[in-house]
Protein backbone atom coordinates (compact mmCIF):
# COMPACT_ATOMS: atom_id res chain seq x y z
CA UNK A 1 0.00 0.00 0.00
CA UNK A 2 0.84 3.93 -0.13
CA UNK A 3 2.13 6.14 2.52
CA UNK A 4 -0.38 8.37 3.76
CA UNK A 5 1.86 11.09 5.78
CA UNK A 6 -0.76 13.91 7.07
CA UNK A 7 1.77 16.41 5.17
CA UNK A 8 -0.41 15.16 1.98
CA UNK A 9 -2.41 18.00 1.46
CA UNK A 10 -3.26 19.99 -2.26
CA UNK A 11 -3.72 23.47 -1.41
CA UNK A 12 -4.83 26.10 -3.97
CA UNK A 13 -2.91 24.71 -6.71
CA UNK A 14 -1.15 21.15 -6.35
CA UNK A 15 0.74 19.34 -3.08
CA UNK A 16 3.13 21.26 -2.07
CA UNK A 17 6.22 20.40 0.84
CA UNK A 18 9.65 21.28 1.57
CA UNK A 19 12.16 18.87 -0.02
CA UNK A 20 13.65 16.34 1.86
CA UNK A 21 11.34 16.58 5.06
CA UNK A 22 7.73 16.28 3.05
CA UNK A 23 8.92 16.13 -0.22
CA UNK A 24 10.10 13.36 -0.79
CA UNK A 25 10.77 10.50 -3.43
CA UNK A 26 8.05 7.78 -1.51
CA UNK A 27 5.78 11.06 -1.40
CA UNK A 28 5.97 11.95 -4.63
CA UNK A 29 5.58 8.24 -5.91
CA UNK A 30 2.34 8.14 -3.54
CA UNK A 31 1.15 11.08 -5.68
CA UNK A 32 1.33 10.60 -8.65
CA UNK A 33 0.40 6.40 -8.30
CA UNK A 34 -2.79 8.35 -6.69
CA UNK A 35 -2.91 10.90 -9.84
CA UNK A 36 -2.77 8.03 -12.54
CA UNK A 37 -5.40 5.72 -10.15
CA UNK A 38 -7.68 8.92 -11.02
CA UNK A 39 -7.00 8.87 -14.67
CA UNK A 40 -7.31 5.74 -14.67
CA UNK A 41 -10.70 5.29 -13.46
CA UNK A 42 -12.30 8.69 -14.86
CA UNK A 43 -10.65 8.25 -17.99
CA UNK A 44 -11.56 11.46 -20.09
CA UNK A 45 -13.99 10.89 -23.37
CA UNK A 46 -12.08 11.44 -26.82
CA UNK A 47 -8.87 11.64 -25.34
CA UNK A 48 -5.45 9.91 -25.93
CA UNK A 49 -4.09 7.52 -22.80
CA UNK A 50 -1.15 9.49 -22.61
CA UNK A 51 0.25 12.32 -20.02
CA UNK A 52 2.66 14.70 -20.34
CA UNK A 53 5.33 15.41 -17.43
CA UNK A 54 7.72 18.60 -16.65
CA UNK A 55 9.34 20.12 -14.00
CA UNK A 56 11.40 23.75 -13.49
CA UNK A 57 14.41 24.19 -12.82
CA UNK A 58 14.24 23.26 -8.42
CA UNK A 59 16.42 20.53 -6.88
CA UNK A 60 15.76 17.07 -8.06
CA UNK A 61 13.19 18.27 -10.22
CA UNK A 62 14.14 15.68 -13.14
CA UNK A 63 14.01 12.84 -10.48
CA UNK A 64 10.50 13.51 -8.98
CA UNK A 65 9.66 13.59 -12.44
CA UNK A 66 10.96 10.53 -13.15
CA UNK A 67 9.30 9.01 -10.28
CA UNK A 68 6.10 10.17 -11.39
CA UNK A 69 6.60 8.71 -15.00
CA UNK A 70 7.08 5.73 -13.72
CA UNK A 71 3.51 5.40 -11.88
CA UNK A 72 1.69 6.46 -14.64
CA UNK A 73 3.57 4.13 -16.69
CA UNK A 74 2.66 1.24 -14.64
CA UNK A 75 -1.05 2.51 -14.88
CA UNK A 76 -0.88 1.75 -18.40
CA UNK A 77 -0.43 5.74 -19.82
CA UNK A 78 1.75 6.61 -22.34
CA UNK A 79 4.15 9.32 -20.54
CA UNK A 80 5.57 12.35 -22.58
CA UNK A 81 8.75 13.04 -20.46
CA UNK A 82 9.98 16.70 -20.76
CA UNK A 83 13.51 16.29 -21.43
CA UNK A 84 14.19 19.35 -19.49
CA UNK A 85 13.13 22.60 -17.47
CA UNK A 86 9.78 23.76 -18.85
CA UNK A 87 7.27 26.18 -18.18
CA UNK A 88 3.69 24.70 -16.28
CA UNK A 89 1.94 26.96 -19.06
CA UNK A 90 4.02 24.12 -21.61
CA UNK A 91 2.65 21.64 -20.23
CA UNK A 92 -0.83 22.75 -20.04
CA UNK A 93 -0.66 23.63 -23.69
CA UNK A 94 0.29 20.26 -25.04
CA UNK A 95 -2.64 18.78 -23.47
CA UNK A 96 -4.59 21.10 -24.83
CA UNK A 97 -2.92 20.37 -28.46
CA UNK A 98 -2.39 17.22 -28.83
CA UNK A 99 -5.51 15.84 -26.47
CA UNK A 100 -4.30 14.30 -23.65
CA UNK A 101 -5.49 12.92 -20.49
CA UNK A 102 -3.84 15.47 -18.69
CA UNK A 103 -0.56 16.12 -17.20
CA UNK A 104 2.01 16.53 -14.08
CA UNK A 105 4.49 19.31 -13.18
CA UNK A 106 6.53 19.21 -10.66
CA UNK A 107 7.06 23.01 -9.02
CA UNK A 108 6.64 24.73 -6.33
CA UNK A 109 5.71 28.48 -8.57
CA UNK A 110 6.85 31.44 -7.25
CA UNK A 111 7.73 29.42 -3.02
CA UNK A 112 11.15 29.71 -2.01
CA UNK A 113 13.88 26.82 -3.19
CA UNK A 114 13.28 24.74 -0.50
CA UNK A 115 9.72 23.73 -1.17
CA UNK A 116 8.68 21.61 -4.62
CA UNK A 117 5.60 20.54 -5.46
CA UNK A 118 3.20 18.54 -7.87
CA UNK A 119 0.60 20.22 -9.99
CA UNK A 120 -2.22 18.05 -11.95
CA UNK A 121 -3.60 19.16 -14.84
CA UNK A 122 -6.64 17.57 -16.62
CA UNK A 123 -7.90 17.04 -19.97
CA UNK A 124 -8.72 20.33 -20.06
CA UNK A 125 -5.88 21.90 -19.15
CA UNK A 126 -5.75 24.23 -16.16
CA UNK A 127 -5.74 23.79 -12.50
CA UNK A 128 -7.33 20.75 -11.00
CA UNK A 129 -10.67 21.17 -9.46
CA UNK A 130 -11.19 20.79 -5.40
CA UNK A 131 -13.32 17.93 -6.28
CA UNK A 132 -10.48 16.11 -8.36
CA UNK A 133 -7.86 17.19 -5.41
CA UNK A 134 -10.38 16.08 -2.38
CA UNK A 135 -10.26 12.50 -4.03
CA UNK A 136 -6.60 12.50 -4.36
CA UNK A 137 -6.25 12.76 -1.00
CA UNK A 138 -8.98 10.52 0.03
CA UNK A 139 -7.34 7.63 -1.67
CA UNK A 140 -4.19 7.99 -0.78
CA UNK A 141 -2.89 4.70 0.21
CA UNK A 142 -5.69 2.63 -0.44
CA UNK A 143 -4.36 0.80 -3.58
CA UNK A 144 -1.17 -1.04 -4.14
CA UNK A 145 1.46 0.68 -6.27
CA UNK A 146 1.74 0.47 -9.97
CA UNK A 147 4.98 1.26 -11.34
CA UNK A 148 7.23 0.19 -14.47
CA UNK A 149 10.91 1.05 -14.05
CA UNK A 150 12.38 4.13 -15.95
CA UNK A 151 15.10 1.83 -18.00
CA UNK A 152 11.83 -0.50 -19.30
CA UNK A 153 9.71 2.22 -19.74
CA UNK A 154 12.02 4.15 -22.03
CA UNK A 155 12.81 0.75 -23.41
CA UNK A 156 9.28 -0.34 -24.53
CA UNK A 157 8.46 3.80 -25.37
CA UNK A 158 5.80 3.99 -22.63
CA UNK A 159 8.10 6.87 -21.38
CA UNK A 160 9.60 8.65 -24.23
CA UNK A 161 11.67 11.98 -23.61
CA UNK A 162 10.33 14.83 -25.49
CA UNK A 163 11.73 18.58 -26.22
CA UNK A 164 8.01 20.57 -25.83
CA UNK A 165 9.60 23.83 -26.21
CA UNK A 166 9.05 24.21 -30.18
CA UNK A 167 6.17 23.50 -30.16
CA UNK A 168 5.08 25.95 -27.58
CA UNK A 169 7.20 28.84 -29.28
CA UNK A 170 5.70 27.90 -32.28
CA UNK A 171 2.09 28.54 -30.59
CA UNK A 172 2.97 31.42 -29.18
CA UNK A 173 4.50 33.74 -32.65
CA UNK A 174 1.11 32.56 -33.71
CA UNK A 175 -0.90 34.06 -31.16
CA UNK A 176 0.81 37.32 -30.99
CA UNK A 177 0.31 40.24 -33.38
CA UNK A 178 3.71 38.78 -34.70
CA UNK A 179 3.88 41.70 -37.82
CA UNK A 180 3.91 44.24 -35.16
CA UNK A 181 6.93 42.98 -33.63
CA UNK A 182 8.63 41.82 -36.84
CA UNK A 183 9.11 45.82 -37.52
CA UNK A 184 9.42 47.15 -34.18
CA UNK A 185 12.30 47.84 -32.15
CA UNK A 186 11.45 47.51 -28.74
CA UNK A 187 14.39 47.28 -26.49
CA UNK A 188 13.04 44.17 -23.15
CA UNK A 189 14.87 43.62 -19.99
CA UNK A 190 13.75 39.93 -19.07
CA UNK A 191 14.51 38.77 -15.68
CA UNK A 192 14.04 34.82 -15.30
CA UNK A 193 14.86 34.57 -11.73
CA UNK A 194 16.65 31.01 -13.26
CA UNK A 195 13.30 29.71 -13.32
CA UNK A 196 12.19 27.63 -15.80
CA UNK A 197 11.06 30.94 -18.24
CA UNK A 198 14.76 30.93 -19.03
CA UNK A 199 15.43 32.99 -22.50
CA UNK A 200 11.73 31.63 -23.91
CA UNK A 201 10.50 35.68 -24.20
CA UNK A 202 13.55 36.07 -26.51
CA UNK A 203 13.30 32.92 -28.66
CA UNK A 204 9.81 33.65 -29.16
CA UNK A 205 10.75 37.09 -31.02
CA UNK A 206 13.83 35.46 -32.87
CA UNK A 207 13.74 36.97 -36.53
CA UNK A 208 12.16 40.79 -35.10
CA UNK A 209 13.90 43.61 -34.94
CA UNK A 210 13.21 43.99 -31.27
CA UNK A 211 16.28 44.03 -28.60
CA UNK A 212 15.81 41.06 -26.10
CA UNK A 213 18.09 40.95 -23.35
CA UNK A 214 18.24 38.64 -20.41
CA UNK A 215 19.80 38.13 -16.78
CA UNK A 216 19.45 34.91 -14.74
CA UNK A 217 18.16 33.14 -17.37
CA UNK A 218 20.41 30.09 -16.54
CA UNK A 219 18.77 27.09 -14.54
CA UNK A 220 19.68 27.54 -10.74
CA UNK A 221 18.16 25.07 -8.12
CA UNK A 222 18.16 28.07 -5.08
CA UNK A 223 17.45 30.54 -7.37
CA UNK A 224 20.72 32.37 -6.31
CA UNK A 225 18.82 32.81 -2.86
CA UNK A 226 15.74 34.77 -4.05
CA UNK A 227 12.30 34.01 -3.97
CA UNK A 228 11.57 33.58 -7.60
CA UNK A 229 8.09 35.91 -6.98
CA UNK A 230 8.08 38.69 -9.50
CA UNK A 231 6.81 41.26 -7.18
CA UNK A 232 8.03 44.27 -6.75
CA UNK A 233 10.03 43.92 -3.91
CA UNK A 234 12.20 41.20 -5.85
CA UNK A 235 12.54 42.66 -9.21
CA UNK A 236 15.16 46.01 -7.99
CA UNK A 237 17.52 44.87 -10.37
CA UNK A 238 15.37 44.87 -13.15
CA UNK A 239 13.55 47.98 -12.75
CA UNK A 240 17.52 49.18 -12.38
CA UNK A 241 17.97 47.45 -15.55
CA UNK A 242 15.42 48.77 -17.69
CA UNK A 243 16.10 52.33 -16.07
CA UNK A 244 19.58 52.59 -16.30
CA UNK A 245 19.64 50.49 -20.06
CA UNK A 246 16.85 52.68 -22.20
CA UNK A 247 14.53 49.61 -22.22
CA UNK A 248 10.92 50.12 -23.24
CA UNK A 249 9.98 47.16 -21.13
CA UNK A 250 11.14 44.58 -18.68
CA UNK A 251 9.27 41.27 -17.79
CA UNK A 252 10.00 38.94 -15.29
CA UNK A 253 8.68 35.51 -14.51
CA UNK A 254 9.04 33.04 -11.89
CA UNK A 255 9.74 29.68 -10.96
CA UNK A 256 7.64 28.15 -13.21
CA UNK A 257 6.73 30.95 -15.37
CA UNK A 258 2.87 31.19 -15.21
CA UNK A 259 3.28 34.73 -13.25
CA UNK A 260 4.71 37.44 -14.78
CA UNK A 261 5.92 40.98 -13.74
CA UNK A 262 6.19 44.09 -15.78
CA UNK A 263 8.41 46.84 -15.11
CA UNK A 264 7.59 50.52 -17.21
CA UNK A 265 10.50 52.25 -18.81
CA UNK A 266 11.24 54.89 -16.06
CA UNK A 267 11.79 51.17 -13.88
CA UNK A 268 8.44 51.21 -11.80
CA UNK A 269 7.14 48.27 -10.87
CA UNK A 270 3.41 48.06 -12.64
CA UNK A 271 1.60 46.30 -10.39
CA UNK A 272 -0.41 43.16 -10.89
CA UNK A 273 -3.29 45.25 -10.80
CA UNK A 274 -2.57 47.30 -12.82
CA UNK A 275 -1.32 44.40 -15.42
CA UNK A 276 -3.99 42.76 -15.15
CA UNK A 277 -6.70 45.37 -16.16
CA UNK A 278 -4.09 46.69 -18.86
CA UNK A 279 -4.69 42.54 -20.48
CA UNK A 280 -8.18 43.10 -19.88
CA UNK A 281 -8.73 46.01 -21.72
CA UNK A 282 -6.46 44.99 -24.73
CA UNK A 283 -8.51 41.82 -25.08
CA UNK A 284 -11.53 43.42 -25.27
CA UNK A 285 -10.78 46.76 -26.89
CA UNK A 286 -7.85 45.73 -28.69
CA UNK A 287 -8.55 42.15 -29.83
CA UNK A 288 -12.11 42.88 -29.80
CA UNK A 289 -13.47 39.92 -28.48
CA UNK A 290 -16.36 39.59 -25.97
CA UNK A 291 -16.70 37.07 -22.79
CA UNK A 292 -16.84 38.11 -19.31
CA UNK A 293 -13.61 39.03 -16.96
CA UNK A 294 -13.19 36.99 -13.32
CA UNK A 295 -10.94 38.00 -10.70
CA UNK A 296 -10.41 37.11 -7.15
CA UNK A 297 -11.55 38.48 -4.16
CA UNK A 298 -8.15 39.87 -4.02
CA UNK A 299 -8.54 41.25 -7.61
CA UNK A 300 -8.75 45.44 -8.46
CA UNK A 301 -11.65 47.19 -8.81
CA UNK A 302 -10.70 48.56 -12.05
CA UNK A 303 -11.64 44.87 -13.63
CA UNK A 304 -15.56 45.73 -12.96
CA UNK A 305 -15.25 48.66 -14.16
CA UNK A 306 -13.82 47.78 -17.32
CA UNK A 307 -16.84 45.19 -17.70
CA UNK A 308 -19.31 47.39 -17.12
CA UNK A 309 -18.26 49.83 -19.75
CA UNK A 310 -17.69 46.90 -22.24
CA UNK A 311 -21.23 45.51 -20.95
CA UNK A 312 -19.57 41.94 -20.24
CA UNK A 313 -19.88 39.74 -17.16
CA UNK A 314 -17.73 40.08 -13.82
CA UNK A 315 -17.20 37.45 -11.85
CA UNK A 316 -15.25 37.66 -8.09
CA UNK A 317 -14.27 34.47 -7.06
CA UNK A 318 -11.84 32.84 -4.05
CA UNK A 319 -8.16 33.29 -4.33
CA UNK A 320 -6.11 30.75 -6.67
CA UNK A 321 -6.37 30.44 -10.34
CA UNK A 322 -8.49 27.29 -10.41
CA UNK A 323 -12.01 28.80 -9.56
CA UNK A 324 -10.91 31.08 -12.61
CA UNK A 325 -10.19 27.97 -15.02
CA UNK A 326 -13.58 26.81 -14.06
CA UNK A 327 -15.48 29.80 -15.50
CA UNK A 328 -13.76 29.59 -18.64
CA UNK A 329 -13.93 26.09 -18.57
CA UNK A 330 -17.75 26.83 -18.62
CA UNK A 331 -17.56 29.39 -21.18
CA UNK A 332 -18.27 32.57 -18.97
CA UNK A 333 -15.13 34.18 -18.09
CA UNK A 334 -13.05 34.99 -21.52
CA UNK A 335 -10.26 36.49 -19.11
CA UNK A 336 -9.21 36.05 -15.78
CA UNK A 337 -6.22 36.96 -13.25
CA UNK A 338 -5.14 37.56 -9.67
CA UNK A 339 -3.30 39.70 -7.81
CA UNK A 340 -0.32 37.58 -7.81
CA UNK A 341 0.50 37.97 -11.41
CA UNK A 342 -1.05 35.01 -12.95
CA UNK A 343 -3.03 36.08 -15.89
CA UNK A 344 -4.87 33.45 -18.40
CA UNK A 345 -6.98 33.82 -21.49
CA UNK A 346 -9.40 31.16 -22.41
CA UNK A 347 -9.22 31.55 -26.39
CA UNK A 348 -5.27 30.02 -25.39
CA UNK A 349 -6.31 27.55 -22.50
CA UNK A 350 -8.13 27.99 -18.88
CA UNK A 351 -4.23 28.24 -17.82
CA UNK A 352 -2.02 31.33 -17.16
CA UNK A 353 0.86 31.74 -18.46
CA UNK A 354 3.59 34.54 -17.71
CA UNK A 355 6.15 34.62 -21.07
CA UNK A 356 2.63 34.87 -23.16
CA UNK A 357 1.12 37.88 -20.97
CA UNK A 358 4.13 40.08 -21.01
CA UNK A 359 4.21 39.91 -24.73
CA UNK A 360 0.64 40.99 -24.78
CA UNK A 361 1.33 43.64 -22.84
CA UNK A 362 4.22 44.75 -25.70
CA UNK A 363 2.02 43.87 -28.04
CA UNK A 364 -0.50 46.15 -26.65
CA UNK A 365 2.19 49.39 -26.89
CA UNK A 366 2.85 48.74 -30.28
CA UNK A 367 -0.62 48.04 -31.76
CA UNK A 368 -1.66 51.52 -29.44
CA UNK A 369 1.70 53.37 -30.20
CA UNK A 370 2.02 54.01 -26.49
CA UNK A 371 4.72 53.55 -23.72
CA UNK A 372 3.88 51.09 -20.81
CA UNK A 373 3.76 54.46 -18.79
CA UNK A 374 1.20 56.66 -21.03
CA UNK A 375 -1.05 53.20 -20.98
CA UNK A 376 -1.22 52.86 -17.17
CA UNK A 377 -1.87 56.73 -17.33
CA UNK A 378 -5.09 56.19 -19.76
CA UNK A 379 -6.34 53.11 -17.55
CA UNK A 380 -5.90 55.78 -14.23
CA UNK A 381 -8.19 58.56 -16.41
CA UNK A 382 -10.25 56.40 -17.44
CA UNK A 383 -11.20 53.98 -15.00
CA UNK A 384 -10.11 55.84 -11.22
CA UNK A 385 -6.97 55.60 -9.72
CA UNK A 386 -6.74 52.72 -7.20
CA UNK A 387 -3.54 52.01 -5.48
CA UNK A 388 -3.20 48.44 -4.16
CA UNK A 389 -0.43 47.06 -1.78
CA UNK A 390 -0.16 43.49 -0.32
CA UNK A 391 1.60 42.77 3.35
CA UNK A 392 2.83 39.34 3.87
CA UNK A 393 2.85 38.68 7.88
CA UNK A 394 4.94 35.16 8.57
CA UNK A 395 3.06 33.05 11.14
CA UNK A 396 5.12 31.01 13.53
CA UNK A 397 2.34 28.37 14.18
CA UNK A 398 -0.43 28.00 11.74
CA UNK A 399 -3.71 29.78 11.88
CA UNK A 400 -6.07 28.26 13.90
CA UNK A 401 -9.59 27.50 11.88
CA UNK A 402 -11.35 30.22 13.93
CA UNK A 403 -9.44 32.84 12.84
CA UNK A 404 -11.78 34.35 10.10
CA UNK A 405 -14.98 33.80 12.20
CA UNK A 406 -12.88 35.99 15.35
CA UNK A 407 -11.48 38.15 13.05
CA UNK A 408 -14.79 38.99 11.54
CA UNK A 409 -16.57 39.50 14.54
CA UNK A 410 -14.08 41.79 15.87
CA UNK A 411 -13.93 44.55 12.64
CA UNK A 412 -14.92 48.26 13.97
CA UNK A 413 -17.11 49.71 12.67
CA UNK A 414 -14.89 52.35 10.52
CA UNK A 415 -11.42 51.49 9.25
CA UNK A 416 -9.08 54.04 8.11
CA UNK A 417 -11.83 56.65 9.05
CA UNK A 418 -14.91 55.22 6.60
CA UNK A 419 -17.48 52.93 7.47
CA UNK A 420 -17.81 49.36 6.90
CA UNK A 421 -20.12 48.96 4.26
CA UNK A 422 -20.10 44.77 3.66
CA UNK A 423 -18.10 42.30 5.35
CA UNK A 424 -18.00 38.99 2.97
CA UNK A 425 -15.87 35.71 4.09
CA UNK A 426 -16.09 34.10 0.58
CA UNK A 427 -12.20 33.62 1.07
CA UNK A 428 -10.45 34.87 4.10
CA UNK A 429 -12.55 38.35 5.51
CA UNK A 430 -13.06 41.15 3.44
CA UNK A 431 -13.85 44.79 4.52
CA UNK A 432 -15.40 47.19 1.94
CA UNK A 433 -15.58 50.61 2.77
CA UNK A 434 -18.70 53.09 1.51
CA UNK A 435 -15.97 54.54 -0.97
CA UNK A 436 -15.34 51.07 -2.47
CA UNK A 437 -11.97 50.57 -0.77
CA UNK A 438 -11.31 47.24 0.81
CA UNK A 439 -9.40 45.49 3.13
CA UNK A 440 -8.94 41.41 2.69
CA UNK A 441 -7.51 39.13 5.33
CA UNK A 442 -6.32 35.61 3.67
CA UNK A 443 -4.02 32.76 4.80
CA UNK A 444 -1.84 31.49 2.18
CA UNK A 445 -2.49 28.08 0.82
CA UNK A 446 1.09 27.92 0.35
CA UNK A 447 3.36 28.95 2.93
CA UNK A 448 2.96 29.71 7.05
CA UNK A 449 1.66 33.55 6.01
CA UNK A 450 -0.98 35.87 6.96
CA UNK A 451 -1.65 37.89 3.54
CA UNK A 452 -3.19 41.33 4.09
CA UNK A 453 -4.16 43.09 1.25
CA UNK A 454 -5.84 46.30 0.67
CA UNK A 455 -6.81 48.86 -2.21
CA UNK A 456 -7.60 52.15 -1.62
CA UNK A 457 -7.93 55.85 -3.61
CA UNK A 458 -4.72 57.45 -2.05
CA UNK A 459 -1.00 55.73 -0.81
CA UNK A 460 -2.04 57.31 2.99
CA UNK A 461 -5.45 55.43 2.90
CA UNK A 462 -4.09 52.12 1.73
CA UNK A 463 -1.20 52.12 4.36
CA UNK A 464 -3.70 53.01 7.34
CA UNK A 465 -6.28 50.31 5.95
CA UNK A 466 -2.56 48.06 6.51
CA UNK A 467 -1.50 49.17 9.72
CA UNK A 468 -5.55 48.45 11.32
CA UNK A 469 -5.19 44.86 9.30
CA UNK A 470 -1.80 43.88 10.84
CA UNK A 471 -3.12 44.78 14.08
CA UNK A 472 -6.47 43.43 13.94
CA UNK A 473 -4.59 39.67 13.07
CA UNK A 474 -2.73 40.12 15.57
CA UNK A 475 -6.05 39.97 18.28
CA UNK A 476 -7.93 37.61 16.31
CA UNK A 477 -5.16 35.06 16.05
Amino acid sequence: MTPTPPEIRFGTDGWRGRVADDFTIPNVRAVAHVIGEYLRRHRPPGRKPVVAIGYDTRFLGNRFAEVSAEALAGHGFTVLLSDGPVPTPTISLMIRLRRLSGGIVITASHNPAQYNGVKFKPYYAGPAEPAMTRWFEQHLGRTPLRTMPLAEGLRRRRIQRVNFLPQYLAFIRRFLDFAAFRRARLRIAVDAMHGAGDHLAARALEGTTCRVEVAHGDPHPTFDGRRPEPTGEHLTELCRTVRRGGFDLGLATDGDADRVGIVDARGRFVTSQETMALLALHVLEDRRWRGGLAKTVAGTNVMGKIAEQFRVPIYETPVGFKHIATLMFEGKALFGGEESGGFGISRVMPERDGTLMGLLIAEMMLQRRRSLAQLVDDLRRRFGHWVYRRLDVEMEHPLPKTFAASLAKRLPARLAGRPVRRVATTDGVKATLDDDSWLLWRASGTEPLLRVYAEGTSPRQVQQLLAAGRALARDAA
